[in-house]
């Protein structure tokens, strides 16, 4: 499936463009084939406008088909409510193999990476947590990156 690209290049991409967001959503999964063999994942958050105790959690997510997830690659650290601005980046590479197996049923850790969980799409996943109970939870992000 092509996407009108020279493949032999690298590419930024967007997995989640810069916005408010008061609930935790799945993104929409985008493919890039088999053509990669490394990916740079940025989380930019540029606004927490909530209480202390409300969090906001993103991860990066693997798909062999764009339909069932295979797991997550990657889960940026853990941002509270009251967190200042702050940039991430993970890294997936396909020269750093595994050296145990990963259990897909469970979210990676908070500020882990899974470098060698690789598949043709990938989306990005927030979860955001209204500790307070106050309907207050606001966190500004984007989720882009560079493949080559």
């Amino acid at each position: 499936m092509s996407r009108g690209k020279d493949l032999q290049q690298g590419e930024t991409f967007t997995l989640a463009a810069s916005a408010a967001r008061t609930a935790g959503a799945n993104g929409d999964w985008v493919y890039f084939g088999g053509e990669r063999s490394r990916f740079v994942f940025l989380l930019a958050i540029t606004a927490s406008a909530t209480d202390a105790g409300d969090t906001l959690d993103v991860y990066i997510d693997v798909s062999f088909d764009g339909t069932n997830s295979a797991g997550n690659a990657a889960h940026f650290t853990q941002q509270a409510g009251t967190g200042a601005a702050a940039s991430e980046y993970a890294v997936l590479d396909a020269s750093a193999p595994g050296t145990s197996v990963i259990a897909v049923t469970s979210d990676a850790a908070g500020a882990a990476v899974r470098p060698a969980l690789f598949g043709p799409y990938y989306r990005a996943r927030w979860a955001i947590v209204d500790a307070a109970g106050a309907a207050d939870q606001s966190h500004t992000f984007s989720v882009t990156g560079y493949a080559i």
